[in-house]
């Protein structure tokens, strides 16, 4: 098996540490990105309206039983099926960077011709971004997974320019 990059996944789950090194990555995606908020609030700059958006990080992956014991493609799966289903937060080590606090958000795994004894697939890690707390009041929060009511509670009535006026010619 010849594999263009390495990276395993490590992951503490009730005080125990477990480590899954696949039998090959074949390529590995790092998306980094900011969402720029082209609408910012009146007189602020455009960059103040930027927010960090969670790193994801997408591995191509082949596993196969044919280099290891029977089972090992189908184990590797279940296990990689267990780590979403409970969300737990992993490590994600490349040979580019070190990903903490990360969530197995996607799996496809395919059996073809090429792999009878095993699957291929892809394996996406998003980071995990808590929404803080302690911010009592409307404003987002920087880094926020949530969105936020960041309006006026209060019921003010609208006025049309005809209205407003109408309303300084009564002196209202």
């Amino acid at each position: 098996m010849n594999a263009a990059s390495t990276a395993y996944v490590t992951c503490t789950v009730s005080g125990k540490t477990y480590t899954w090194h696949f039998t090959g990555v074949t390529s590995i995606e790092h998306n980094l990105a900011l969402n720029l908020d082209n609408e910012a609030a009146q007189g602020e700059d455009i960059v103040n309206g930027a927010k960090n958006l969670s790193d994801q990080v997408a591995l191509q992956v082949i596993e196969t039983d044919t280099e290891h014991s029977p089972g090992w493609a189908s184990t590797m799966l279940a296990a990689m099926r267990s780590l979403k289903k409970g969300r737990h937060l992993c490590k994600v080590i490349t040979s580019m960077a070190t990903y903490d606090k990360m969530l197995l958000s996607e799996i496809t795994a395919t059996q073809d011709e090429e792999n009878q004894d095993g699957w291929s697939g892809e394996l996406v890690f998003m980071e995990y971004i808590p929404v803080s707390s302690g911010n009592s009041n409307n404003k987002t929060d920087n880094n926020s997974s949530t969105r936020r009511n960041t309006g006026n509670t209060g019921t003010k009535k609208v006025l049309t320019p005809f209205q407003q006026l109408l309303s300084q010619a009564l002196g209202k």
